[in-house]
């Protein structure tokens, strides 16, 4: 029975200094989710592809400034055709001019959607990104 007691007594302890520390959130770090946006492109560049990044870029600046300014989210262009890219070049599974959105480990391939939306229809170029980053 003396057993019971104290078993009983150690129980409760430990629920209440757990309910205690529950609500001390000094040593808890809350890490937003990083959004990166990868713009792979040629050397040579078409005016489409001049279009999508410049879509893009307009797409932050108008609708994610403040999370671009806190680098919540962050723009990356890169030349598919530079060694020095070439193992992120693989690892991101593209050859050439690519428009990726990343989103913890949520990967959305924007590229088809930005060479037929970027010159005539931005606006729905626009969407797809600001779906894409939700």
């Amino acid at each position: 029975m003396k057993t019971l007691k104290l078993l009983t007594l150690v129980l409760i302890a430990v629920s209440f200094f757990g309910i205690v520390n529950a609500g001390n959130t000094n040593d808890v770090k809350i890490e937003k989710v990083k959004k990166e946006i990868y713009y792979f492109h040629n050397t040579r560049r078409c005016v489409t592809c001049k279009a999508i990044e410049t879509e893009t870029k307009k797409v932050l600046s108008e609708n994610f400034a403040k999370e671009v300014e806190n680098g919540e989210i962050v723009f990356k262009d890169f030349n598919a055709e530079e060694s020095a890219n070439k193992e992120l070049v693989q690892k991101m599974g593209v050859s050439g001019s690519a428009l990726i959105v990343v989103c913890g480990d949520k990967k959305t391939d924007l590229t088809s959607k930005g060479f037929m939306y970027a010159l005539k229809q931005p606006e729905k170029l626009h969407s797809a990104i600001i779906d894409a980053l939700k």
